[in-house]
């Protein structure tokens, strides 16, 4: 096992360390790339060609300061200058058999330098102050997490040149399918007396709204009341892992699950994009033989003259 730190700031500085903080340091990389610490971002990835990732894999004799070079370059502006939006750390890197793991520390008073690296009592990680990346060999699935609430554009394509694994339209169908086959919850979710009420809540949730994100939906879910639970690993099933932890919702995939042709004669048929939507609205009904559609308020001009008040 290899572990070095880097202050890269204005200039790079590597840390020295001892056997004490080695120590210390792999407690850190445990606390934040735990299965258990749901408290971040999580996107699957692949590297491109130019990925650094990828020339570590090829490289056995790689050295590790690449890293916090290529870190320090992809921190500047296009004119070479320290881009002053981006917040210095410090890097920490891992190296482990095949195993690499890259974690940038942005607020570095966490941790009593003056104590080998040793965590304070302040050492959180629902702070927003840490990126990662997690590499076991497989160049099609690297693992980056960013605390903040979006992956930062220079860490996962400047600095590490990866490529979203899953994209909006990938997300959105897994994430469809695993409600429509009740997979998307754990089986401590799914045995609650509520539970079809959580299951219509997540349908109309990507109904409504142009992202899902796991942890702003079990907020949302809590705080109507609808679950006690908090760890996000008690919430969501394993099969949901299969999906990033947050994406932008494709509307072309919502359609494409939820839509639906009825006929009601061998000339006419009523078609819909979001059926479940329909019916949830209670827009449709079904009463002796005929069904009755209500028509949104802006839509009543579209009429044709023929069914308007008064024809």
């Amino acid at each position: 096992m290899e572990i070095r730190v880097f202050d890269i700031s204005d200039n790079i500085k590597e840390e020295k360390i001892g056997d004490i903080a080695i120590a210390n340091i792999e407690k850190i990389f445990n606390k934040i790339f735990s299965t258990k610490n749901t408290d971040h971002l999580m996107i699957e990835c692949y590297a491109n060609n130019n990925s650094i990732v990828k020339r570590y894999s090829g490289d056995k004799n790689f050295d590790l300061r690449i890293f916090s070079d290529e870190l320090h370059e992809a921190e500047k502006k296009l004119d070479g200058s320290k881009n002053k939006q981006i917040t210095s750390g410090y890097l920490f890197i891992k190296r482990d058999g095949n195993k690499l793991m890259l974690l940038k520390l942005e607020n570095i008073e966490v941790i009593d330098k003056e104590r080998n690296y040793e965590m304070k009592s302040s050492f959180s990680t629902e702070a927003n102050y840490y990126k990662g990346c997690l590499f076991e060999g497989k160049l099609d699935k690297i693992t980056i997490i960013d605390k903040n609430k979006s992956i930062a554009k220079y860490w996962r394509e400047r600095f590490l040149d990866l490529s979203l694994k899953n994209d909006e339209y990938q997300n959105s169908n897994k994430l469809i399918s695993l409600i429509k086959n009740i997979k998307l919850f754990s089986n401590e979710i799914n045995s609650q007396k509520n539970f079809n009420e959580i299951n219509s809540r997540v349908e109309n949730y990507i109904f409504e709204n142009s992202s899902f994100d796991k942890k702003i939906f079990a907020d949302l879910l809590r705080s109507e009341g609808l679950i006690d639970q908090i760890d996000l690993n008690l919430i969501y099933s394993e099969e949901s892992k299969g999906m990033d932890s947050e994406f932008l919702l494709s509307k072309k995939a919502i359609r494409e699950k939820y839509n639906k042709t009825i006929s009601v004669s061998t000339f006419t048929k009523i078609h819909t994009d979001n059926f479940s939507k329909l019916i949830m609205r209670e827009g449709i009904k079904y009463e002796d033989g005929t069904i009755i559609l209500t028509v949104d308020e802006n839509f009543i001009d579209r009429l044709p003259e023929e069914l308007k008040d008064g024809n």
